[in-house]
């Protein structure tokens, strides 16, 4: 069933939470998930690393069921005010006919990611009506050096209330 409204997140601010997960494929360079959560704390942010960040399951992040209590667990918080994930890759689309629709519609939050996160972010704007963002991943560009235009309209558009 689709939604027939629009769901909007509150925009970002200093201070707040941002969850990180991996609902696709594992980070293979732990030292990039740190990097990344330094560079977001830098900025001025709180972060909070998912449970299950850092299991490996053969080709994805942990067993389809760490990778859903990480989502789903980070939708619930409500001290999370945005969810980024660390990378993309392949498993997303596993996930989709498992996820709590009705729980992330009640707690609508940002979600920022590309590649195979997209499967997640089409589902939540299916189901949801929840918009999302295609933006730099934790473990990728985090981790590394951001293109500084991107990284100037990424952090204008999650901090804007337009």
């Amino acid at each position: 069933m689709a939604s027939t409204s629009i769901l909007k997140p509150r925009r970002l601010k200093k201070g707040d939470l941002i969850g990180i997960v991996t609902p696709a494929s594992p980070v293979s360079d732990a030292s990039r998930i740190e990097k990344g959560v330094q560079y977001l704390e830098r900025l001025g942010y709180s972060v909070a690393v998912g449970a299950n960040v850092g299991e490996v399951h053969g080709y994805l992040a942990g067993t389809d069921e760490e990778r859903l209590s990480d989502l789903h667990g980070l939708f619930a918080d409500r001290r999370v005010k945005a969810i980024i994930a660390l990378r993309g890759g392949y498993g997303t689309p596993r996930l989709l006919s498992q996820l709590n629709y009705r729980l992330i519609s009640r707690n609508p939050k940002i979600l920022v990611g590309y590649s195979d996160i997209t499967a997640l972010q089409l589902a939540l704007w299916r189901k949801c009506g929840l918009v999302t963002f295609n933006g730099p991943m934790t473990a990728v560009e985090m981790a590394n050096t951001i293109d500084p235009y991107t990284e100037e309209m990424f952090w204008q558009t999650l901090t804007s209330t337009k």
